[in-house]
């Protein structure tokens, strides 16, 4: 008990110190495109204001209910089975895979349901489009999900990182890959990577706000926003390997925050975003194609590999 209790307080502070650092980056990187200043009240280069404006919200307006406390439990219980370094898992099982995904789609609709309890019908209509589309964009994250576990061989999460000490597995995916970050891409900006970035004026999702409730539900999208560069990581990009004499911590991490800034630069270059008809199309039309293909391509690789002995 006392070990996993030490764990869950490793990977919330872990959580925590990204999520501040990747707050007051997406704010100066934004403040730069639009050619402001960003964070200017507190001093040693404005590093403190993210706690500042976290205690103003608080200070203002400190309501929640029980939705709220809802999605801040599947915020963090989507990192149960997904492990953050090679010792450092709450729970290790054999299909962490589907486990971790099965929070994450909860999550998804937790917090995109938690903004549609309005009292006006538009949100609620505009919402329930927004949640259907959002979940649309998980089958070809799926489907190439699926894709690398056959080629690994392995439902965990932990062992397709252990699979890569060769090579990563971007090198015999580069199709899953592109399809499984473009998808997580389209799927964060629905959600708000940034404050600007919401489909519709009228949903309120990932917009800034005061009080604890919007602070939990910012917190929920920055969990997302993290799981699924985790899990891109992990399942393409080699996890924690090492390369060559960098350990593997730091390549991690490195990474990390190249695919979050690689997010925010994509998420400012393509604007916003009004058309559902758009988002469709581009899923239907093209990210679910080429993901059953690829997942049939690997197929039939496989089996003519491992059974029919034609590779």
């Amino acid at each position: 008990m006392l070990v996993i209790l030490k764990k869950i307080f490793f990977i919330v502070l872990i959580l925590a110190v990204n999520m501040y650092i990747c707050e007051y980056m997406g704010n100066k990187l934004t403040a730069r495109m639009e050619l402001k200043r960003g964070y200017r009240i507190t001093r040693v280069a404005s590093a403190g204001f993210p706690m500042i404006r976290l205690v103003k919200f608080l200070s203002t307006d400190s309501r929640v209910n029980i939705w709220n406390f809802f999605i801040f439990l599947l915020s963090f219980l989507i990192w149960s089975a997904v492990p953050v370094t090679g010792s450092l898992v709450m729970i290790e099982e054999d299909y962490s895979f589907l486990i971790s995904f099965a929070f994450y789609i909860m999550l998804i609709i937790a917090v995109l349901l938690g903004s549609s309890r309005s009292p006006h019908s538009n949100v609620f209509s505009e919402n329930c489009k927004k949640l259907l589309i959002n979940l649309s964009f998980i089958i070809p994250i799926l489907l190439c999900g699926i894709s690398v576990v056959l080629v690994n061989k392995t439902m965990s999460l932990k062992e397709m990182v252990n699979s890569q000490y060769e090579y990563w597995n971007i090198v015999v995916q580069p199709v899953g890959g592109l399809v499984f970050f473009v998808s997580m891409f389209f799927q964060l900006k629905m959600l708000g990577i940034s404050r600007k970035s919401y489909m519709s004026n009228v949903v309120e999702t990932g917009k800034e706000g005061k009080g604890l409730g919007k602070i939990i539900e910012k917190v929920s999208i920055y969990m997302t926003v993290f799981f699924l560069i985790a899990i891109l990581n992990i399942m393409y990009l080699g996890g924690w390997q090492s390369f060559y004499i960098i350990r593997g911590e730091v390549m991690l991490a490195l990474k990390f925050y190249f695919v979050f800034v690689m997010l925010l630069l994509m998420d400012k270059a393509t604007g916003r975003i009004d058309s559902y008809k758009l988002m469709a199309r581009i899923n239907w039309k093209f990210l679910l194609p080429v993901s059953i293909i690829n997942l049939i391509i690997t197929f039939g690789f496989l089996v003519a590999r491992d059974i029919y002995n034609l590779v």
